[in-house]
């Protein structure tokens, strides 16, 4: 096990989890992320690509799992990103903070998060819609999503569009607007925590930043994410997302086993009251990443490199990679639907094109945009292509005859 000094080094490092593995990134993170990004893209081609239906035929009980349990994946991210969004608020807040500093900015810190979610998700969906309107005179499946109207391009630009009731225009993205809700929550109990600190300045600032983050956990654990209508707000997913910000903290403290206790029995009891394979999960991941200890640079074998980089390369393009895959499926998925191909080899070979197309795209939106500084000039651009495809695809519905 490494040296603690190390170990704490590494997690206060502002570029921990981000930088090479010889450099502070940490394996576990990097694998979480990138096995979580291929499982979700393999569960929406079992969901919405009619090549499963074939592929099933191969293995239908194990294969049934992917379509049953593949979206179980998204607990192993809302774990990973309260993780990182912990860290990134503790190292806003010094240690021994009196106040929250001069540079902390609600709305800076939330405008930068959704210029950096929003930038690359529009420019996704902006090949989406084309994509969508080029497949659907000859791929009549329910996967495709109905043509955008300018009311519903308005709310996915806003990451409103699950929250006021409006079929989104891709794949998962449901997500992103979650995403966005959870840091806003977060951010939100840093700024309420410098509220109370001036009412009982004895208090320390941390610690009443953790209490609030344990105590929406907890709420959303036992009783929020156990109302289905809830769905589609952040609170819902609160309990797994706080799962990993204690878990961050866990890692900080002198007193690992008392925080990763504390981590137990809150999942322990969330369970027992109703027990939830989601919930287990992300309780499971969260207690991982509060005890797992960081390898250092010393222990990376020559023949564990290959796989390391691997993982670290999903892992840093698996936002762009999620955005991507769904245009990239319907390609496929229309392209073997029209050869009319049965065969499940054939499918199976289809569904690994998927695949492999779905990674090179995220590769080329990773790096013309997601890499890129996300600025409010970049945003309104690809905005308005998304409009101007979005037009296009009406104007073509109105005057295609197939349609």
């Amino acid at each position: 096990m490494p040296n603690r000094a190390c170990v704490l080094n590494a997690l206060r490092s502002a570029n921990w989890a981000t930088a090479s593995s010889d450099g502070g990134r940490w394996f576990l993170l990097d694998a979480i992320k990138a096995m979580g990004c291929l499982v979700i893209v393999l569960h929406h081609l079992a969901v919405y690509s009619p090549m499963f239906d074939r592929v099933l035929l191969l293995a239908p009980a194990q294969l049934a799992v992917l379509y049953n349990h593949g979206r179980l994946a998204v607990q192993a991210f809302l774990v990973v990103g309260g993780f990182l969004t912990a860290g990134q608020l503790l190292r806003a807040v010094p240690v021994n903070a009196q106040h929250l500093p001069l540079s902390f900015s609600v709305i800076g810190l939330l405008s930068k998060r959704f210029l950096r979610l929003a930038t690359p998700l529009i420019a996704a969906l902006t090949f989406t819609v084309l994509v969508t309107a080029l497949v659907r005179p000859w791929f009549p499946h329910s996967s495709l999503s109905a043509s955008p109207t300018l009311w519903s391009m308005a709310v996915h630009m806003l990451l409103l569009q699950d929250l006021l009731g409006v079929q989104a225009l891709s794949a998962g993205i449901w997500y992103v607007s979650i995403d966005f809700q959870l840091f806003a929550i977060a951010v939100f109990t840093v700024w309420l925590a410098g509220q109370l600190h001036r009412w009982q300045p004895q208090w320390k600032l941390r610690g009443l930043m953790v209490l609030l983050w344990f105590t929406l956990s907890a709420l959303s654990l036992l009783w929020w994410n156990r109302q289905v209508n809830m769905d589609v707000e952040g609170l819902y997913f609160f309990g797994s997302y706080g799962l990993g910000m204690l878990a961050y903290r866990v890692r900080l403290s002198r007193l690992t086993v008392k925080g990763w206790c504390i981590i137990f029995v809150l999942g322990l009891v969330a369970l027992l009251l109703e027990p939830r394979l989601r919930m287990a999960l992300a309780w499971v991941m969260a207690l991982l990443l509060a005890a797992w200890p960081q390898s250092p640079p010393s222990s990376v074998s020559a023949s564990s490199g290959f796989l390391q980089r691997g993982m670290a390369y999903l892992a840093q393009h698996s936002y762009s990679i999620f955005l991507a895959h769904f245009a990239v499926s319907l390609m496929v998925s229309a392209m073997v639907f029209h050869a009319g191909w049965q065969s499940p080899w054939l499918n199976l070979w289809g569904m690994g094109l998927s695949l492999a197309l779905s990674l090179w795209a995220g590769d080329v939106l990773y790096r013309q945009v997601e890499s890129q500084t996300p600025t409010l000039r970049r945003l309104l651009l690809w905005q308005l292509l998304f409009v101007g495809s979005g037009l296009a695809v009406m104007a073509w519905d109105g005057f295609n005859p197939l349609l």
